[in-house]
């Protein structure tokens, strides 16, 4: 899985219009979609993505990665319906690479 795709996947789920971009109207909805991202990267799907690899994509560091992974665990240990929600986003995720084509 290319991690551009996982963004546009991502942004498309969660209804962002661009979640490589730090300045937006709605900044905690784009946060909370980019952690999301990040925790399927390094954490749900195969092939799993270093921190530092998924970092460089997103123009920070690995510890900014780690955190927002480290957020998104807390959150489904806090929140029910989050992990539920998360289910759903991985599941569209896969059927989002499926339906485009572009496998890695």
């Amino acid at each position: 899985m290319k991690l551009k795709l996982l963004a546009e996947a991502a942004a498309e789920f969660y209804g962002t219009p661009d979640l490589r971009s730090r300045v937006q109207p709605e900044a905690g909805k784009t946060t909370s979609a980019r952690h999301a991202c990040w925790w399927v990267a390094c954490e749900s799907m195969s092939p799993r993505y270093k921190k530092s690899d998924v970092g460089r994509f997103w123009a920070m560091d690995r510890t900014a990665v780690f955190y927002g992974c480290k957020a998104v665990n807390t959150r489904i240990a806090a929140i029910p319906a989050e992990k539920r929600r998360l289910k759903a986003f991985v599941r569209f995720v896969a059927k989002y690479i499926k339906k485009h084509g572009r496998v890695e």
